[in-house]
């Protein structure tokens, strides 16, 4: 039982990050990322990473690319 809650779960996890990601013409890694900010706020870039499940050497470039996009604004210090 306890399976299947979980497969459960992250099967309504993978389908909200697919239409959010089709919404705002996302990829996935910057779906994640603009989740786990929008859940945490404030983060280093490592904190993101542990977080959102995305590589940390790929998410500077991905915070980046939300930057640019106007989804996050980038504090560096």
């Amino acid at each position: 039982m306890f399976f299947m809650g979980e497969y459960f779960k992250m099967l309504v996890k993978t389908e909200l990050i697919n239409k959010i990601k089709d919404y705002f013409d996302l990829n996935v890694y910057e779906t994640k990322v603009w989740l786990a900010l929008i859940g945490k706020g404030t983060a280093s870039a490592g904190e993101i990473a542990e977080i959102s499940g995305v590589p940390r050497s790929r998410t500077y470039d991905v915070l980046e690319t939300l930057e640019k996009k106007g989804f996050a604004i980038v504090k560096i210090g």
